[in-house]
């Protein structure tokens, strides 16, 4: 039975990540806030311990503390609560838990040197929370196990299933549509709050860059660099040559 439930939870997240391609889910919601909240906590725990343990650099943790909180305040969505850590790793990475918990690592802070750069970063994995795309993918995961066995076997189901389907999110990310409505959402986001949104541009130039010295995690998980920078680019206003300009800046200053 056991082997039965955990072949069928597989199938289904499996089945839920390729769906998501389609686009935002529709009709009935099957994940409660409090279950998502319950999961983003979870989840939030176990990349903590994976990432070697929360930073104990304090100037670091203030500031991205800071910036993360002047985002939150502008984000649309009120019903969770937004909280920004930093993570003792040398990977570059950042995280968006279901329900508000945002991670990102002590590398990849260290690497935004402007707080424009951070609040994009910070600004972005909001944007998957203010979304709900983990909520979305977590309620077609429970509704592509069938309703009849949700009821049955009621909220440890959907913890359950919510955070299988979170961790598959941890290691293959969201689909590139969810990315993009990301980026959108941490543009905004970062203008309401009072930052450059050239910050957004110098910040992924900076990480498209990084490829060449070891792993960055953050890019693998994301679509390509170049496409991302000429959309925010155009959302923002940024003429062409002024993209050229500002990733030339953030090259030569971060080498």
């Amino acid at each position: 039975m056991a082997r039965m439930w955990a072949l069928a939870t597989t199938m289904a997240v499996a089945a839920v990540l390729a769906a998501a391609l389609a686009g935002p889910c529709d009709g009935l919601m099957l994940i409660s806030r409090s279950t998502e909240v319950d999961v983003g906590k979870q989840v939030a725990e176990e990349i903590i311990d994976e990432y070697g343990g929360l930073s104990k650099d304090a100037a670091t943790n203030e500031r991205v503390a800071r910036v993360g909180a002047r985002i939150a305040a502008v984000s649309p969505r009120k019903d969770v609560t937004f909280t920004y850590q930093v993570v003792n790793s040398t990977v570059m990475n950042a995280f968006a838990a279901p329900g508000g918990p945002v991670i990102i690592t002590h590398k990849l802070a260290s690497m935004m040197t402007t707080d424009d750069e951070l609040a994009f970063v910070l600004a972005h994995e909001t944007g998957h929370i203010t979304a709900q795309h983990a909520r979305q993918m977590m309620n077609r995961s429970l509704i592509a196990q069938g309703l009849g066995l949700i009821l049955f076997r009621g909220a440890s189901s959907a913890v359950r299933t919510g955070l299988d389907v979170a961790y598959a999110l941890n290691d293959r990310g969201y689909s590139r549509n969810q990315e993009y409505q990301a980026d959108d959402y941490g543009i905004k986001l970062m203008q309401k709050a009072g930052y450059n949104v050239e910050g957004a541009i110098t910040a992924l130039a900076k990480l498209d860059m990084d490829t060449s010295r070891g792993l960055n995690k953050y890019l693998a998980t994301h679509p390509d660099t170049p496409r991302r920078i000429d959309r925010i680019g155009k959302i923002a206003g940024i003429p062409t040559a002024r993209q050229q300009e500002l990733i030339k800046d953030a090259i030569g200053n971060a080498r």
